[in-house]
C-alpha cells in the first residue's frame, strides 16, 4: 500500500499483529520496495496503542535517520517506551545513548516519554468511544490531532493529525476547530486554503476561544480583502484580550500606538483616514497612546517581556504618561532579565546617563555586554566607548558578570509565550 493511501480508517481497522508485519516487511524491504514512510506511519500508528516492538522499530529509525532527520533524542524516548520484558533489545540501546547524550537532551527524552504517554491515554479516548460522539472522545480526537501535528512524545504526521482533526469538527469542537483552521492557513497536512481557513476559525471564535479570536484577527491582517469591517480585527483582538490572551494585548498596544504600522496595514485606522499627526506636546494625553500603553501593561503584568519592555519604552517617551524614568528602568529591568535584547540596551543606556537610576558606568558596561552577546547591533559600540571610563579591574568583573548572566539566562526565562525577533537568539 502506497503512502499516500494508508489513511486513518485503513489504520483503525487494520490487525495490529498483520499492520506490524506489514510495516516491518516495508522497512527492510523484504519481498516488497522499500519504503520508510509508510513504514514509520504504521509503527506510529501502532505506538499510540502502546505496542513495544513498534517503539523499538521507531527507536531505530530515528537513530538511523530513516524516512527523516537523525534523532538521537527521540531514538532515546522510543527506546525507554519500549524497553521491558517484551522488548529485551533496548537495553543495549538506552545504554549506548544515555552514554552518548547529554544531561540535557536526557531530561528532554523523559519529558518526551511523558507527552507520550499522554497520546496513549488520548489514543484509547478517542478509538474506544469513536461511535459513541461522547465529549471525552471528541476532546481527546482533537488534542490528538494537534500532538500529531506538534510531533512532541510522538511520530509527527500532518497528515494523520488532520484526519482526527476532521472527526473533531464534524462534532463542532471548537479546538479541533482552531487547529485545523492554522493548519489550512499554513499548509500543514492539507492543501493551503485561506477561505476555509477563515471558516473554521471563525466557526471556533463564535463558541468564544480567545486564541481563535486571536489567530482569525491575524489572519485578517495578513489578507486584508478578507475584513467584512472597518472594526472586524480590533473587535476581535479586543475580545482575545478582554480574556487574558497576552499576545492579543501586545498587538493591540502596537496598533493603537501605531508608530510603525503603516495607515493601509493599520487595521484599527479608518478605512478612509490618512495618517493621524499626533501633537508632540500633548502626546501623554493622547486617548490612543493612553490606551496603547494600558494594552502593553496588561500583556507585561502577566511576565511578557516583549510587552515590558514596549511598556519601558512609553514611560521613557512620555507616551500616554508622563515621562517617568524611574518606571522605565523598572520595566525595562523586568525585560532585560527575560533575555530581552533591545531591553538590556536601553537599561544600559539610562545607567549611563543617570536618568531614573543614578548614573554608573559599571553597570553600563555590564548591561550593554549582556546585550552584545544578545546579539543586539548596537552594543558593541556603547559597550567600547563606555569601558573608556571605567578601570580595567571593573571591566573584568562586569565581564564575568555579563557572561554569567547571559550563560544562565535559559533558566532565567520562565515565560513561553516570547517572540523570537527581540530575544538573545543569533
Amino acid at each position: 500500500m502506497k503512502f499516500s493511501e494508508l489513511s486513518l480508517d485503513t489504520l483503525l481497522q487494520a490487525e495490529p499483529g498483520a499492520l506490524y508485519e506489514q510495516a516491518l516487511r516495508l522497512r527492510h524491504g523484504d519481498g516488497v520496495a522499500t519504503d520508510w514512510h509508510t513504514a514509520r506511519r504504521m509503527f506510529g500508528f501502532l505506538a499510540l496503542a502502546a505496542h513495544s516492538a513498534s517503539r523499538y522499530q521507531l527507536g531505530v529509525m530515528n537513530l538511523r535517520g530513516e524516512a527523516g532527520i537523525k534523532n538521537p533524542v527521540c531514538a532515546l524516548m522510543w527506546f525507554r517506551l519500549a524497553h521491558g520484558r517484551d522488548e529485551p533489545r533496548a537495553a543495549s540501546q538506552i545504554t549506548m545513548l544515555s552514554e552518548e547524550l547529554t544531561a540535557i537532551d536526557t531530561r528532554r527524552a523523559l519529558r518526551m516519554m511523558a507527552q507520550s504517554e499522554k497520546s496513549v491515554e488520548l489514543f484509547m479516548a478517542a478509538r474506544q468511544n469513536e461511535s459513541t460522539e461522547s465529549t471525552e472522545s471528541t476532546q481527546a480526537m482533537a488534542l490528538l490531532g494537534a500532538q500529531l501535528l506538534s510531533g512532541v512524545g510522538v511520530e509527527q504526521d500532518e497528515a494523520i493529525a488532520v484526519q482526527w482533526l476532521q472527526r473533531a469538527v464534524t462534532r463542532n469542537h471548537p479546538y479541533a476547530q482552531l487547529t485545523l483552521g492554522m493548519a489550512y492557513a499554513t499548509g500543514r497536512g492539507v492543501r493551503k486554503n485561506i477561505s476555509t481557513a477563515v471558516h473554521l476559525l471563525e466557526l471556533s471564535s463564535k463558541q468564544g476561544l480567545p486564541e481563535a479570536h486571536y489567530q482569525l484577527a491575524q489572519l485578517l491582517e495578513q489578507h486584508p480583502k478578507l475584513i467584512r469591517s472597518p472594526n472586524q480585527a480590533r473587535h476581535l483582538y479586543e475580545s482575545a484580550a478582554d480574556h487574558g490572551h497576552v499576545l492579543a494585548q501586545l498587538r493591540l498596544g502596537h496598533l493603537l500606538r501605531g508608530d510603525w504600522i503603516p495607515t493601509t496595514q493599520n487595521v484599527l485606522a479608518n478605512e478612509v483616514t490618512t495618517v493621524r499627526h499626533k501633537s508632540v506636546s500633548n502626546r501623554n494625553k493622547d486617548p490612543d497612546l493612553i490606551n496603547s500603553l494600558a494594552y502593553f501593561r496588561l500583556a507585561a503584568e502577566q511576565g511578557l517581556a516583549d510587552a515590558q519592555f514596549e511598556v519601558g519604552q512609553m514611560y521613557a517617551q512620555g507616551l500616554g504618561t508622563l515621562q517617568i524614568f524611574e518606571e522605565a528602568v523598572h520595566w525595562y529591568a523586568l525585560s532585560a532579565r527575560q533575555g530581552h535584547a533591545k531591553a538590556q540596551f536601553n537599561l544600559a543606556f539610562l545607567y549611563a546617563h543617570g536618568q531614573g537610576v543614578e548614573q554608573n558606568y559599571v553597570k553600563a558596561y555590564e548591561w550593554y555586554r549582556i546585550s552584545h552577546l544578545c546579539t543586539y547591533p548596537l552594543a558593541k559600540k556603547a559597550m567600547e566607548l563606555t569601558a573608556k571610563k571605567i578601570s580595567v579591574g571593573e571591566i573584568e568583573m562586569a565581564d564575568w558578570r555579563a557572561d554569567s548572566f547571559v550563560y544562565n539566562l535559559p533558566t532565567r526565562v520562565k515565560t513561553a509565550l516570547k517572540s523570537k525577533e527581540a530575544y538573545c537568539v543569533s
